[in-house]
């Protein structure tokens, strides 16, 4: 830490020990407990958290953090809490951390702050939006283990709405191969369609993530859903009159052309099995159509 900066802390924040300040409190200015105190700490004295709600991070958009904290300097101080021995608790910023160790940089500005960690941490990633939808989930989870919050006390902490917690942690319901696919190369799925899927019947999450993979929406997703549920609907029909059949096969003709519009959306990501697929599928449908014409 520099010194005039160190000496400017001292001021600030008393001669009590950093493991010693209580947080909020400035004689000096006379502000409110609320009061955001910043020192700049020595990377050495900032202890990762073992328990912070971010598990993945992407080496490309470390370096364009790097490169803008270069640039333009660290717009957002890190979340600390001091700790005995005078060392700090990393409780919000552990992509910030890493960007000033890739700049070589020895030390780091940081807010310090008291309070749960977990909670903070949260907290500081949801409202930035850092975290993915099952970081996030994990995280509401790990909180509502740990503190016996109910879904409507965890979203008064997080600042969310109730439903919208419940349908945050429904997404951990989903098959754990699922996930680990998600976190490995899925990310850019948005919350809102693993949502849908996590409300899905089990016997149609599967389908729904292979769409969802192919850059399905969240009105597709949806879509989808109410076919499934009009087909168990037309299976019980099914045996109740002559008429089912027709219905049936208007049911399927909206389908295969909803589907075909999707395909047609996201036609750039088609590979040749895709291609191979799809041929076989016209071939089967013209001969439909001849078939017909022939009566």
């Amino acid at each position: 830490m520099s010194r005039k900066f160190e000496r400017k802390t001292r001021e600030l924040l008393g001669s009590a020990p950093a493991a010693t300040l209580t947080v909020g409190s400035d004689k000096l200015f006379g502000t409110s407990a609320g009061f955001p105190h910043v020192v700049e700490l020595d990377l050495a004295r900032v202890k990762r958290n073992p328990d912070q709600p971010r598990r993945s991070f992407d080496e490309t958009e470390l370096r364009g953090l790097a490169a803008s904290i270069e640039r333009h300097g660290l717009q957002n101080p890190v979340l600390v809490r001091p700790l005995p021995q005078g060392d700090y608790l990393l409780i919000g910023g552990e992509r910030r951390v890493r960007a000033h160790e890739m700049l070589g940089r020895t030390t780091i500005f940081a807010i310090l702050t008291s309070g749960d960690p977990d909670e903070i941490g949260l907290i500081d990633n949801v409202q930035r939006v850092d975290l993915n939808a099952v970081e996030v989930a994990a995280a509401l989870a790990r909180l509502a283990g740990k503190h016996g919050y109910t879904h409507e006390e965890l979203a008064v902490v997080v600042g969310k709405d109730r439903t919208d917690v419940t349908k945050l942690l429904a997404i951990l319901t989903l098959p754990e191969d699922m996930l680990a696919e998600y976190t490995a190369a899925f990310t850019h799925v948005s919350r809102s369609v693993l949502i849908e899927i996590a409300a899905a019947p089990d016997a149609l999450r599967s389908a729904l993530w292979e769409q969802a993979k192919a850059g399905a929406s969240v009105k597709t997703m949806r879509q989808a859903k109410r076919d499934h549920a009009q087909g168990e609907g037309m299976a019980q029909v099914r045996d109740a009159g002559p008429h089912d059949p027709l219905r049936t096969l208007e049911a399927s003709v909206k389908r295969i052309v909803r589907d075909v519009a999707v395909v047609r959306e996201q036609r750039r990501h088609l590979d040749e099995a895709h291609r191979e697929r799809l041929r076989t599928l016209r071939a089967e449908i013209d001969a439909i159509l001849r078939e017909d014409a022939g009566a």
